[in-house]
């Protein structure tokens, strides 16, 4: 009788090895495991292995592993912000978060802290530098002194090498110059003296591309960047309208407005903008991270 029980294991292990074999060679390499583990339960449980692997068959059919993550993904909506570049500003910001902390540190902290600032296309650097400038150390206060002075003069050396590179004829030539000036305004280096010279000479530029290139987008951002900087409210949102009339298709006039309007809490101002945003321009031709911003603005009565 045990004979004839272990001769039944035996042909019947030797079927379900041989059947598994031949569905698992036409099936998907994802879907495979499934049917081993099936066989492997028929090895050691016949007939009731069978039913068992045929109900889990029909269920693994019904609940597809991939199914429920779709699912699952259809009921997160994920709103990504930009990942790569905010990855990118943390790559360069990530040596000057602990600014402050460094200046509380021993000289050799410090003057690390303050070289990496030569190194970095971070905005605003003035401002970390000012760190080291108001340090009791006087070591410190030189290192920092001496890196502002070698910033200055990079920056003054970029614009001068795009002044002599001008070609009015080409407008890329004007374009390397808006981001060397607009590169040095923003960077915080700049005393109240100096930046009333930067903003002449950079504005002076402007007004030959306006001539040159009336409708350029460029050109446009330029000017009304630069005119709010100077305080000309008035100035700088015309030149933004200007941008929205000349290309009410695409995103950036809309986009510098509504920042405007937004860091001043001027509510009344926003909601228009962003109507006519979301009507005229694409969503995929918005920036990630302000779909983002805009997404929330849109839901909030304003």
């Amino acid at each position: 009788m045990i004979f004839f029980v272990l001769l039944f294991f035996l042909i019947h292990a030797v079927i379900v090895f041989l059947v598994a074999k031949l569905i698992t060679a036409r099936m998907d390499p994802a879907q495979r495991g499934l049917v081993k583990w099936i066989a492997l339960i028929c090895y050691f449980v016949p007939l009731l292995g069978e039913l068992f692997g045929l109900v889990s068959w029909l269920i693994a059919r019904r609940y597809a592993s991939d199914k429920t993550l779709l699912d699952y993904d259809d009921y997160i909506e994920f709103d990504v912000v930009n990942l790569e570049g905010l990855q990118q500003q943390a790559a360069d910001n990530i040596d000057l978060v602990p600014m402050g902390e460094a200046m509380a540190m021993d000289a050799k902290e410090r003057k690390q802290s303050i070289v990496r600032l030569t190194t970095t296309s971070i905005a605003d650097s003035g401002k970390y530098l000012q760190f080291g400038l108001d340090h009791a150390d006087s070591e410190t206060v030189h290192y920092a002194a001496t890196v502002r002075n070698t910033l200055y003069d990079r920056y003054e050396a970029t614009i001068k090498s795009r002044e002599e590179q001008l070609n009015p004829g080409h407008v890329t030539t004007y374009y390397h110059l808006i981001d060397a000036f607009e590169a040095f305004i923003e960077s915080g280096l700049l005393d109240d003296s100096m930046q009333k010279r930067i903003f002449d000479r950079f504005g002076s530029y402007l007004q030959d591309m306006r001539i040159q290139y009336p409708t350029d987008a460029t050109c446009l951002k330029a000017c009304g960047k630069l005119a709010l900087a100077k305080g000309d409210v008035a100035d700088g949102l015309g030149y933004y309208e200007r941008l929205i009339m000349y290309y009410p298709e695409q995103a950036d006039g809309y986009l510098l407005a509504i920042e405007y309007h937004f860091t001043r809490g001027d509510w009344t101002k926003l909601a228009p903008l962003v109507t006519q945003l979301k009507t005229h321009v694409a969503p995929d031709d918005i920036p990630d991270d302000k779909r983002y911003i805009l997404d929330r603005l849109e839901g909030v009565e304003l």
